[in-house]
């Protein structure tokens, strides 16, 4: 029985992991901007690299109504994005399903290890 429930968590274990490397999409990269696909909200990402900022960091955002963005444009787009409320609702979900991946996964290993920690104890018990 106990076998049973470790090859279950197992088996759902690879399977969380195989979702989570499929979620991302890589579309395409022109200069310092690439579009990515979430694939699990359905949702177009840009990710933006200023070309003379002072760090690397990258400024990330969705792309709603349209297919791309250019460099020119960001500006504009993110504030009329930001003051219809749509960008945060993209942000939102998107963190929900991160955040409920992580937690799924997280039980998942916790329940991967109780189960071996259960097996362990069975196996001294018998051997003491």
């Amino acid at each position: 029985m106990i076998i049973k429930k470790l090859i279950i968590s197992m088996i759902t274990l690879c399977i969380l992991v195989i979702l989570g490397f499929l979620r991302w999409n890589t579309l395409d990269s022109s200069g310092d901007i690439s579009y990515k696909y979430d694939r699990w909200a359905g949702q177009k990402w840009v990710e933006f690299y200023p070309p003379l900022a002072a760090s690397s960091n990258s400024m990330e955002f969705p792309l709603i109504y349209r297919d791309g963005i250019n460099q020119n444009d960001i500006e504009k787009y993110l504030g009329k994005q930001a003051l219809s409320g749509e960008l945060v609702n993209k942000w939102i979900e998107r963190t929900k399903l991160t955040d409920g991946y992580i937690g799924l996964l997280l039980l998942n290993i916790l329940v991967v290890i109780y189960i071996f920690f259960k097996i362990f104890i069975l196996r001294v018990k018998k051997i003491g």
